[in-house]
């Protein structure tokens, strides 16, 4: 019997969403593992798998896979190829291209605002949080810019590892930054909530709560 894909993660991290998106999309069984500082045993053995100390980490029998996007190209080849990594060079460019901008542009300057957060009184770095706002607000133009085509979903009309990284991180970071008048932006985005396999991944992250220091968003 071949040994169950296992995902180290917690619910409510977006990289994780982001990974558990691909699970669904490909219909590939696993078996969450969570990710839990209060589990001191828990934590001991996610950190003999994640050399950084990072989510998510996909075990698949001896392989160890880290970083949420070379875990998407993994879980693509193994579901037969094809699916959320397009098939065709160009289109497979955009779709990198995509979950790099929304990984690293969007993701980057959320996950540095959201610690900043939680520091003791006097140790704030407004300079820091207005930097990272402008960084997404220029993510925000960027992507509607490059929406302007009148494609379906982040890289094109299919699908893809694009989608996977923004259906969360656009979820949790337009909180700090509203999408304001970027039409196609919000139609985008209101198309990756409606999708079942990010459905999926928000009712796995609803038990925990809302765990994001942040309004929600009202644009």
């Amino acid at each position: 019997m071949t040994p169950p894909l296992i995902l180290w993660s917690h619910p409510y991290s977006a990289y994780g969403q982001k990974a558990s998106v691909a699970l669904y999309e490909l219909d590939l069984p696993f078996e969450p593992r969570l990710v839990d500082a209060g589990d001191e045993a828990g934590m001991a053995a996610f950190r003999a798998v994640s050399p950084f100390g990072k989510m998510p980490v996909l075990v698949d029998g001896d392989r160890r896979l880290i970083e949420s996007t070379v875990v998407i190209e993994y879980l693509d080849q193994r579901a037969g190829g094809g699916r959320l990594i397009p098939a065709g060079p160009e289109a497979a460019l955009e779709a990198r291209l995509i979950d790099r901008i929304v990984d690293t542009y969007v993701g980057g300057p959320m996950n540095r605002i959201i610690p900043r957060k939680f520091r003791p009184a006097g140790n704030e770095d407004p300079y820091g949080d207005a930097q990272d706002l402008d960084i997404l607000a220029g993510a925000w133009d960027w992507l509607e810019d490059r929406l302007g085509d009148g494609r379906t979903w982040s890289a094109g009309e299919t699908f893809t590892l694009a989608d996977c990284a923004a259906a969360p991180i656009l979820t949790y970071a337009r909180r700090l930054v509203p999408f304001g008048d970027r039409p196609r932006l919000r139609a985008l985005h209101a198309r990756l909530m409606a999708r079942p396999s990010f459905r999926r991944a928000l009712e796995d992250a609803a038990p925990f709560g809302d765990l994001m220091p942040a309004p929600p968003a009202v644009d």
